[in-house]
């Protein structure tokens, strides 16, 4: 099992009125390391996204890696009101929170969107995870399920 805490961000504006006393927000980032046939690409921060149907990185990693490209079907993404691609691969992904590790092959999503962070949604990631957010001791639990075919 991988155990990630937290990682915290700083408020832009006033705490919401159900944390009037914060002085950060706290969110369910992890890092991940992508691979590709020409590279590999380390985000110290992506989104752990349970509402995500994806698992999306920005376009340029894409070509740092050497992804290549499954036929294009006409996957689109809003963000923030505007429209953009989605280009899917075939890529590795790695967690480790440096004590254990998992690696395993996923089908991820490449897009223009300007994202904060890759979000790591059901496809590619979290469809092989049985993950839990406690979120009073602001910590993640990460443990592999029956459909991971990766490595530990």
């Amino acid at each position: 099992m991988l155990l990630f805490p937290y990682l915290t961000e700083s408020l832009l504006g006033p705490p919401s009125p159900a944390f009037p006393r914060a002085t950060v927000k706290f969110r369910p980032l992890v890092p991940v390391t992508i691979q590709g046939p020409g590279g590999s690409w380390h985000f110290g921060r992506a989104l752990l996204d349970t509402g995500a149907d994806d698992s999306v990185f920005p376009m340029g990693t894409a070509s740092h890696l050497g992804a290549l490209f499954r036929p294009d079907i006409g996957q689109r993404v809003r963000w923030r009101g505007q429209v953009y691609s989605l280009r899917f691969g075939d890529v590795e992904l790695i967690l480790t929170d440096t004590i254990a590790l998992y690696r395993w092959p996923a089908v991820v999503a490449f897009s223009p969107a300007p994202l904060a962070y890759p979000i790591l949604g059901y496809g590619g990631c979290l469809q092989f995870f049985d993950v839990r957010f406690r979120g009073a001791d602001h910590v993640i639990e990460v443990e592999s399920n029956h459909a991971f075919a990766g490595t530990t």
